[in-house]
């Protein structure tokens, strides 16, 4: 079902979302891509993700993709920026035609708890602490989900989630944006999140405030 959800976040700044009910064999016909990946799970995500990013842009030729260093997929001389992003289920793309944007999606799962001391600094786990054990993994998701975008908008490696990356409040809707900081090896860089909940999902896109 591609286009499971569209949003333009501005004039300049969009995403969507595929959720993945298709087969492999769907996405390998319409993307044509080799791809030497034997987990069916990771090569559907792989696979849709790729055929997101040419339904959004057309003039996209998904061969000439690579990886930079920190991960982050890019394509040669073409003027617009965009972020990946999949989960079991889904898939997510988001653009930019004017400056660097990281998009993430995360199922909401208990497993977020267990590994929440990596990612949430001392004001964050403030911002939950009162909150009941529902609302605190919903809100533990989307800042896991929040400094995954961050991460692949600053671009940089060597990044402490809970260090470097400051998220000023919490998701008080079920859609909505939130200020946050990036403080890392001497930049300051005020950024927003976007973000929306799903009924088992929150996605977050960032970009420079």
């Amino acid at each position: 079902m591609p286009f499971f959800y569209q949003q333009n976040i501005n004039e300049t700044r969009h995403l969507a979302i595929w959720s993945i009910t298709e087969p492999v064999s769907f996405f390998e016909t319409n993307v044509k891509l080799a791809v030497d990946i034997h987990n069916e799970e990771r090569k559907l995500q792989h696979l849709a993700v790729r055929l997101l990013l040419q339904l959004m842009m057309p003039e996209v030729d998904l061969k000439q993709l690579v990886m930079a260093d920190n991960g982050k997929p890019y394509l040669k001389g073409l003027p617009f920026h965009f972020s990946f992003s999949h989960c079991k289920g889904y898939a997510a793309v988001a653009v930019s035609d004017t400056d660097p944007i990281g998009i993430d999606i995360e199922i909401i799962h208990p497993r977020i708890m267990k590994v929440a001391n990596k990612f949430l600094n001392e004001g964050e786990r403030q911002m939950v602490a009162g909150l009941s054990e529902a609302d605190q993994l919903k809100q533990m998701a989307f800042f896991w989900a929040a400094k995954e975008a961050m991460y692949k908008q600053h671009e940089q490696l060597g990044i402490d989630f809970a260090k470097d990356f400051k998220v000023l409040a919490i998701a008080s809707e079920n859609k909505g944006v939130v200020d946050a900081e990036v403080l890392h090896k001497g930049v300051e860089k005020k950024v927003q999140l976007d973000y929306h909940f799903g009924d088992d999902y929150v996605c977050v896109s960032c970009f420079t405030k």
